[in-house]
């Protein structure tokens, strides 16, 4: 008997897993992938766009398997994907290339089974910006040109929509500059146990931003600051108590400069926990799931207007 599938934090649904080629920007093939409830959707379903971390430099779309796994077992779609990253390409490649990722989700959504008006974004540290900053600038014109595979196997822009309507970000470095300049003022100390090296973030940053000035572009902040936001949508923010990748100023100043913009933004403080949680089950992974899924709750347009 084929199961109905409808969003349901309770269920747990099985979970099918599938990589599928999504773009190829310069004739370099990025893959995504899907995590699907395993069913028939008893409606189109919801889907949110994956954008793993790794300092724009490391990691790939499996970085998100528990998250990942965890959201489609209760009827959302999930697409986690590959991106240019440094020092191969610099920004605003990787940002590109998840636009791309959103447009390839509304072109392929009635093979997934996903209703295109219902499309978020979730990632986490450099990642966490990445989504932010797609969330604040759909349809950005430094943000086009990555290809998407369309549904007949031919490459094209596709669908003209890349906007999310909310957004999941935990411990976004939502101010590369200003991390930047935070973990300079580090560069002399030798790597910690919780895991912070200076000196790898450091390259890395220098390895995906051509300058100082790149990265204040790809300031989440700055851009909501300065009035280029071209949306505002829901977003919920998870910030560990014990996080020395990013300073609490810096998620400090996104909050304030979304309400100040008159954006809906939550915060949820993690204590006791550190950068990059939500890779290993935990008690705290297993509280930010769930708390996604109630924001995802709330702020998906679940009805039709």
């Amino acid at each position: 008997m084929t199961t109905s599938i409808r969003f349901d934090p309770s269920a747990p649904y099985e979970v099918d897993e599938s990589d599928v080629p999504f773009a190829r920007p310069g004739g370099v093939e990025l893959l995504a992938r899907v995590y699907r409830p395993r069913g028939e959707p008893a409606a189109p379903l919801a889907a949110l766009v994956d954008v793993h971390g790794g300092a724009w430099s490391r990691n790939d779309r499996t970085s998100g398997v528990v998250h990942g796994r965890a959201l489609a077992a209760s009827g959302l779609v999930v697409v986690s994907l590959d991106f240019r990253q440094g020092p191969e390409h610099k920004h605003p490649a990787a940002s590109a290339d998840v636009a791309a990722g959103v447009r390839w989700v509304r072109a392929h959504a009635p093979r997934l089974g996903v209703d295109p008006a219902r499309v978020g974004i979730v990632g986490s540290s450099s990642g966490g910006q990445l989504a932010l900053l797609q969330a604040v600038k759909p349809g950005a014109p430094e943000h086009a040109g990555t290809p998407i595979v369309l549904p007949d196997g031919s490459l094209g822009a596709g669908p003209a929509d890349d906007s999310v309507v909310l957004v999941l970000a935990l411990y976004p470095v939502a101010d590369p500059l200003a991390r930047y300049r935070y973990v300079l003022s580090r560069r002399d100390e030798p790597p910690q146990a919780s895991g912070f090296s200076a000196k790898r973030l450091i390259d890395a940053h220098d390895g995906y931003f051509a300058d100082e000035a790149a990265m204040a572009a790809a300031s989440v902040t700055r851009v909501v600051s300065a009035g280029e936001a071209r949306g505002l949508p829901p977003a919920w923010i998870a910030q560990p108590e014990l996080d020395d990748n990013v300073p609490a100023a810096v998620t400090e100043a996104l909050i304030v400069a979304y309400q100040r913009a008159g954006g809906r933004i939550e915060r949820t403080h993690f204590p006791g926990a550190r950068h990059g949680f939500i890779g290993n089950s935990s008690a705290d992974t297993s509280k930010a799931i769930a708390l996604m899924l109630q924001f995802t709750s709330a702020h998906m347009p679940w009805r039709e207007p």
